[in-house]
C-alpha cells in the first residue's frame, strides 16, 4: 500500500478546517452566554436555544414549515427521480441526452433566477404563496440529486438479473420490486436524504415562491439578520447544521453496514 506523503495530510486537514471554520464559529456562537457577537464567547449557555423555542416565529418556520416541506419534496422527488434514472438507464429513448440534461439542468441554474422564474410561472397559474407551489419548485431542485444517486447505483447493476427474474416467470413489477429495488434501495434513499437537504437549506426559491405564513427556516433567519441581531439566529443556524450533520451521518452509517 502506498504511503501518503505528510505534506499532502497537513494540506489536506489545512483546507478541511479552512471549510469547517464558519461552521465552527457558528455553532460556538449559538453557546454564547452573552448578547454580543463575541468570539471565542466570553461564556457558555444554552439561552439562545431555549429563546429559540419559545419564539413562535422560529418554532413554526422550523416544525410546520421546513420540516414538512423537506420531507414532502425530498419523497415526490425521490420518487420521480428513481422513474426517470430508471428511464434513462433502462429504455432506448429518442433524444436521452437531451432528457438527461434537462432534467439536471436545475444542478447548473442559480436558484435565485429559478425563485424568480417560478414566482413569475405560478403567479400566472394563480398558485403564487401556496403550499403547493412551494412544494412543486422543491421537488424540481430536489430531482437532480436523486436521479444522479440512483443512476450511480443503477450503472454498478447487471441488467441480466432482471433479465433472469422473468425468465423465471417474474412480471417487470415484481423483478423490479424483488431484485432492482433492494439493490438501488441506498441509492435511492441517499437521493431523498440530499433532496430533503437541499429543500431544507434552500433560501433563494423559498424567497420568490413561499407566501405569508409559509417563512422557512433559512429564510426567516435571513430576515432576521437583516432586522436584528442576537445570538439566536446562530442557535437557529447550528440547529439546522446538527440537523444535516446528523442525516449524513445516518446515511453514511447506512452505506457502510450494508457494504459489510
Amino acid at each position: 500500500m502506498r504511503r501518503v506523503h505528510p505534506a499532502m495530510v497537513a494540506t489536506a486537514c489545512l483546507v478541511m478546517l479552512f471549510l469547517l471554520a464558519p461552521l465552527l464559529v457558528v455553532l460556538l456562537m449559538a453557546f454564547s452566554g452573552t448578547e454580543a457577537f463575541l468570539f471565542p464567547p466570553p461564556a457558555l449557555s444554552l439561552r439562545w436555544f431555549h429563546a429559540f423555542f419559545a419564539s413562535d416565529s422560529y418554532f413554526n418556520s422550523l416544525f410546520r414549515v421546513s420540516i414538512p416541506l423537506g420531507v414532502a419534496a425530498g419523497g415526490v422527488a425521490m420518487v420521480l427521480g428513481t422513474l426517470a434514472a430508471l428511464a434513462l438507464a433502462r429504455f432506448d429513448l429518442r433524444r436521452k441526452a437531451l432528457a438527461q440534461a434537462v432534467l439536471l439542468s436545475p444542478l447548473f441554474m442559480p436558484h435565485i433566477l429559478l425563485g424568480a422564474g417560478f414566482y413569475l410561472y405560478f403567479a400566472r397559474l394563480s398558485l403564487g404563496g401556496g403550499w403547493l407551489a412551494l412544494v412543486a419548485s422543491h421537488v424540481i431542485i430536489g430531482v437532480p440529486y436523486v436521479l444522479r444517486s440512483v443512476a450511480a447505483g443503477l450503472a454498478n447493476m447487471d441488467p441480466r438479473l432482471e433479465e433472469a427474474a422473468m425468465s423465471l416467470g417474474a412480471s417487470r413489477m415484481q423483478a423490479f420490486a424483488k431484485v432492482t429495488l433492494p439493490i438501488a434501495r441506498t441509492s435511492i434513499l441517499s437521493g431523498g436524504i440530499f433532496a430533503f437537504v437541499v429543500s431544507f437549506s434552500d433560501v433563494n426559491v423559498s424567497l420568490f415562491v413561499a407566501g405569508t405564513g409559509l417563512s422557512t427556516l433559512p429564510v426567516h433567519v435571513f430576515s432576521q439578520v437583516q432586522f436584528e441581531s442576537d445570538p439566536t439566529i446562530a442557535a437557529a443556524s447550528a440547529l439546522q447544521i446538527m440537523l444535516i450533520g446528523l442525516l449524513m451521518l445516518a446515511l453514511q452509517g447506512g452505506s457502510a453496514l450494508r457494504r459489510g
